[in-house]
């Protein structure tokens, strides 16, 4: 999903006159200054953190389905990338290409953590499930 907005928003500042070059070197700048600071980021070791200490499932407390998790994570940063994004392409289509970049990094953030994530389960031959305030092993 983020790919494909920010492939979009990408698309709407060449459409809205952004020289080829331009937009690509704006959009790659966005990319790598978001992605390599998603690698660094405290929130990233703090769930590290919290699979060390994973509890086995409890059927007696909720744990939060895909799509939940999903809104979860799209929220505040995708959606407000997003009409921060909107915005821009209508006063600056290179701010717009920049801000579609800045949103690229975080899908491609997404797909290595998913990645990390499914590695880490199928080493382990256990998933990780999360609760409000818990992660869980099943």
């Amino acid at each position: 999903m983020r790919l494909a907005i920010a492939g979009a928003g990408f698309v709407a500042a060449r459409m809205l006159g952004v020289p080829s070059g331009t937009a690509l070197a704006l959009f790659a700048f966005g990319t790598s200054i978001v992605f390599f600071t998603l690698q660094l980021t405290t929130k990233r070791r703090l769930f590290w953190l919290a699979v060390a200490d994973a509890e086995p499932v409890n059927p007696a407390r909720p744990v939060q389905g895909r799509l939940r998790t999903t809104l979860r994570a799209t929220y505040p940063s995708t959606i407000g990338l997003t009409i921060l994004m909107l915005i821009a392409l209508t006063r600056d289509a290179q701010l717009g290409a920049f801000l579609a970049g800045t949103i690229a990094s975080l899908g491609l953030g997404s797909a290595a953590f998913g990645a990390e994530l499914v590695l880490w389960e199928r080493s382990r031959g256990q998933r990780l499930l999360l609760g409000s305030e818990t992660v869980y092993l099943k």
